[in-house]
């Protein structure tokens, strides 16, 4: 894992560490689930139902038909795909089934959880992946992943607060010093961790 350009860790991070966070928060008040499926497959209800959540007037919208968006045409922001279509993409949804080796649907499924795949209403997916040949997900391996990447996430977050802590000489040799040791301590931790979770996986 550490050998990832960080920009994919960082993706990953989102994944382990934020969906957990984001799930926990959906019976909140004044919080609406949104499922991507349902969006795409039911556009106009699911955005009417948003309005009315947010206290905004849903007479006020008429329909998710796509029209040109002359923008994009000398933006260099924005989906340009946007310029070739007229209505919501619904191909989309289920493209993982195709696109997704079982390799990664398997650590797809390590990474998330079974359990959380099953709270957000995931259970065909999950027997779709079952079928093609993921083995059910102990919650000791999930929970591996979401402690080395919090580690990660901390010893990363340790490093840019070092990097910009007060100019003032001697404190920032001081920062630096406790940040070094906290830093050998969490790699090492990390590679614990790390060869711990191979054995498990290697085990199953």
């Amino acid at each position: 894992m550490l050998r990832l350009p960080d920009f994919i860790i960082s993706s990953l991070a989102d994944l382990v560490l934020g969906l957990p966070r984001l799930a926990a928060r959906r019976t909140r008040p004044q919080t609406q689930l949104m499922q991507y499926e349902m969006l795409v497959s039911h556009p106009d209800e699911e955005i009417q139902r948003l309005l009315t959540a947010l206290g905004c007037d849903p007479a006020a919208f008429t329909s998710t038909e796509m029209r040109q968006a002359d923008y994009l045409r000398t933006s260099r922001f924005g989906d340009r795909k946007l310029l070739e279509r007229t209505a919501v993409d619904q191909s989309s949804v289920d493209a993982w089934r195709s696109q997704l080796s079982v390799e990664e649907m398997q650590t797809v499924t390590d990474l998330v959880g079974a359990e959380l795949f099953l709270e957000l209403g995931y259970e065909e997916e999950l027997l779709h992946a079952r079928k093609a040949g993921v083995l059910d997900t102990r919650v000791e391996v999930t929970e591996l992943y979401r402690r080395i990447f919090r580690t990660w996430w901390d010893l990363r977050i340790a490093k840019a607060g070092a990097s910009s802590i007060s100019s003032h000489a001697g404190e920032a040799i001081r920062t630096a010093r406790n940040v070094s040791e906290n830093s050998d301590a969490a790699i090492e931790m990390l590679r614990g961790e790390i060869a711990r979770l191979e054995q498990i996986i290697n085990i199953s």
